[in-house]
């Protein structure tokens, strides 16, 4: 069974949203000084601000670079009666009070908002990789003062663009995922949860085989998938 990443599929046809909090108490006074990484941590309600670009709320919506999931109350339902590893979270909205519409070029989704009731996909499962099957390496060594470690994927799929200055445009690069690359799960780790996060890659959201064909199936809007790996069964094999 094959592990899918949530991705923004950047369909400029739908709205975009910023994140904007909100945030509980560090307990540290600052970043830390040897690696400059943060304990805070983002707590529910999801805050998020409309950006200019479009009026029309997509089945999803990618806040925060893509590390928060936001769906319609319609694919919330669809999914909670068939997957699991998830809760509804709330999501509230934020508008500068200076933005005037009449004055605004640029369509957008203005407050008071008009659209479909919207929750974030919260993620209540994590899971951790199996170090020896999965393509994984540190990206920056350990700190030594608050323990923290950051890891890269190596042989997934991406999909990148660069500015070619020959055609000014944008050019698409899409590279699939490698043959025995990427995430190794255990089925008994996953223990049947469909929607979780990897403690190893804690900035995205990720999804089994039968998520990916439903939301496909359905048709929602607005969303893509990354192949990122597979699971496998207690005699070490890929499982289906």
């Amino acid at each position: 069974m094959r592990i899918w990443h949530f991705a923004d599929p950047h369909d400029f046809r739908f709205a975009d949203a910023s994140r904007r909090g909100t945030w509980a108490p560090s307990f540290s006074p600052g970043p830390c000084p040897e690696c400059g990484a943060t304990q805070q941590r983002r707590v529910p309600p999801l805050v998020i601000e409309w950006e200019p670009g479009s009026e029309i709320v997509g089945d999803f919506t990618w806040p925060g670079f893509g590390s928060e999931v936001v769906v319609t109350e319609q694919v919330l339902k669809a999914f909670s009666k068939r997957f699991s590893g998830f809760e509804p979270g709330p999501v509230e909205m934020f508008e500068e009070p200076d933005l005037d519409p009449e004055v605004e070029q640029k369509s957008r989704v203005w407050l008071p908002y008009q659209g479909p009731k919207l929750f974030e996909l919260l993620t209540t499962d994590w899971v951790h990789l199996d170090p020896d099957r999965s393509s994984i390496k540190p990206s920056k060594p350990k700190c030594s003062t608050c323990g923290s470690e950051a890891f890269e994927l190596e042989g997934v799929e991406e999909r990148r663009s660069r500015w070619d200055k020959v055609r000014k445009e944008l050019v698409r690069l899409d590279t699939p995922r490698l043959p025995g690359k990427g995430v190794y799960i255990a089925d008994c780790d996953l223990d049947g949860t469909s929607v979780f996060r990897i403690h190893e890659q804690p900035g995205a959201v990720f999804c089994t085989d039968p998520v990916r064909d439903f939301v496909r199936e359905g048709r929602f809007t607005n969303v893509s998938f990354l192949e990122m790996g597979e699971t496998f069964d207690n005699r070490g094999r890929s499982s289906r």
